[in-house]
């Protein structure tokens, strides 16, 4: 039995994208995936981005205690070129 495309999925050459890419960017945010084509190959994937908002965060792991008298603009490590 062959392979069965998901019914999700658009796949536009990149001449039909480039002169036309807000219909299948709106297509992509709303959960389809659109896949651009070049000479019947898949070139790449429309994707929205991470939604909007504050990125989460672990309060209480890190706080300013932990840094006190670190120098932030000095290397973590020696340089491996500096070393022979």
């Amino acid at each position: 039995m062959g392979y069965i495309k998901p019914m999700n999925t658009i796949r536009v050459p990149t001449a039909k994208f480039k002169y036309n890419m807000s219909p299948f960017v709106q297509e992509a945010k709303q959960g389809k995936q659109v896949i651009v084509t070049n000479d019947g190959r898949d070139e790449f994937e429309v994707v929205p981005c991470a939604p909007i908002g504050t990125p989460p965060t672990c309060p209480g792991l890190v706080s300013a205690k932990d840094y006190e008298g670190v120098d932030m603009n000095e290397p973590a490590f020696a340089s491996w070129e500096q070393t022979k």
